[in-house]
Parts: structure tokens; C-alpha cells; sequence
């Protein structure tokens, strides 16, 4: 049986690496899947491949994603995917208008998502919520402490919404995955990729990236009836990087 059968689910980053992964993997189980990217041809790719529906948005825009919701109609699980990194920098090395970017992808964009989002999700008796957030957040390491702490803000930020969404059954879950080799690696490594590969590998006991499969497979449990019962968890997809 299809597990998500008879949902949609709206994704955003859903162009490539996790968000393209979820998208495929909740298409195959029986989701509609609104595919939610800056990036348009990039969804509208996804989309086409999967039989969803592609729609641009730059999340940390609220007016852009004013029309993205209203574009989207109805849906009932909501995946706050998309997201920026940063290169390694010690604290003060980064500059403010990178920093200013950082803070309104990964943290003001669940703000806008909150504004115009959850009533849909609401106004259909309720839904599911997951934010992508990062192992970095539970363990984090020098080198990428402004990306840390706004994946850090997002899992505080789950488990206040789970609490306030619940009397309108709106579960909220994260999902804290170790990096995989998504176009987030090139943003940090730049043309040191390989070598930033083997330096992440060396820290995860099962001594692999995540894939977005990985993700997807979390998500999907997450999303669906089987997760009924789950709200306010951050659910570590890590290979062991938590306890290694």
C-alpha cells in the first residue's frame, strides 16, 4: 500500500539534492507533490519526472512566498527544505551581507512559511510539518558556527511549533541529516570538494555521506499515518556522526 496516499506535499529546495530525493520518494508513495524551488527549471524537471506541479519561490521573500501558497492550493504536508550554507570561516570572517542571506533562507523563511503556509494546512483539519535541519545543530564544530546556530534556531523552532500546532493537529517533526554530496558541499568546499568529502567521511562510524534516499526514507515515515503519534522530535539521519 501506497504509505502516503491521498496527501500533498509541498517541498521546497525540491530542485536537486534532498528536496529533488523527498520529492521522488513521496511521488512514489501515492503523494502529490508540489515542487518548490528558486530555481524553477530545476523543479519543473523534478516535477515532469515525477507527475507534480513545479512552482518558483524564494523562501526568505515573503511576498514571493505569498504567491508560491496561493499558486499551490491545497496541501496537508509541508517540507522546509530549502536551505543556504556557508563556507568554513572562523566567527568574524563572514560578511554581513552573507550573514544577512544565511539568517532569512534558513530561519526567516519558516516565519513566511508560518504566515501563509499553515493556514492552508489548518483550514484542511490538519497535516504534517518537517523542517531539515542538521546534525551540525546537535554537534557542532568550529568553522560553521553562523550555519550551526540557524539550524540550531530551526529545531528550537520545531518543537515550539509541535506544541502551538497541536490542538490544530499539525504535527511538527525535524529531520537533522550529515551532509551528503548535495550542491551544499560545493558552496562550502568550493573546487576542494574531494578532500572536504574525506574529512566529513572520516567523522561518520558508518563512513559514508547521506544520500538523499536516506532523507527521504525519514520523511516519508514521518509524513505518513504510521507517525501519528510523533510530534517535536528531531530525528538524526547521521550515520552515527551523533556518537562517533
Amino acid at each position: 500500500m501506497s504509505r502516503l496516499a491521498g496527501k500533498t506535499a509541498l517541498i521546497t529546495g525540491a530542485g536537486a539534492g534532498y528536496g529533488a530525493g523527498m520529492a521522488r520518494r513521496f511521488a512514489a508513495e501515492g503523494a502529490r507533490v508540489i515542487c518548490v524551488d528558486i530555481d524553477v527549471d530545476a523543479a519543473r524537471a523534478v516535477a515532469q519526472e515525477i507527475g507534480g506541479v513545479a512552482l518558483a519561490c524564494d523562501v526568505s521573500d515573503g511576498a514571493s512566498v505569498k504567491g508560491m501558497v496561493e499558486a499551490a492550493g491545497t496541501f496537508n504536508v509541508l517540507v522546509n527544505n530549502a536551505a543556504l550554507t556557508q563556507k568554513p570561516s572562523r566567527l568574524a570572517k563572514i560578511s554581513e551581507n552573507d550573514l544577512d542571506r544565511l539568517l532569512a533562507v534558513n530561519i526567516k523563511s519558516l516565519y513566511h512559511m508560518a504566515t501563509h503556509a499553515l493556514p492552508v494546512i489548518r483550514a484542511g483539519g490538519g497535516g504534517v510539518v518537517i523542517n531539515i535541519t542538521s546534525v551540525g545543530a546537535l554537534r557542532p564544530r568550529p568553522g560553521m558556527s553562523w550555519y550551526n546556530a540557524t539550524k540550531s534556531a530551526m529545531i528550537t523552532l520545531t518543537q515550539s511549533m509541535a506544541a502551538e500546532l497541536a490542538p490544530d493537529r499539525i504535527r511538527v517533526n525535524a529531520i537533522a541529516p550529515v551532509a551528503g554530496r548535495t550542491g551544499m558541499l560545493q558552496q562550502m568546499f568550493g573546487n576542494d570538494v574531494d578532500a572536504g568529502v574525506e574529512r566529513v567521511v572520516a567523522t561518520i562510524p558508518l563512513g559514508r555521506l547521506a544520500e538523499p534516499a536516506d532523507i527521504a526514507a525519514a520523511a516519508v515515515f514521518l509524513a505518513s499515518d504510521d507517525a501519528s503519534f510523533i510530534t517535536g522530535i528531531t530525528l538524526p539521519v547521521d550515520g552515527g556522526r551523533l556518537v562517533g
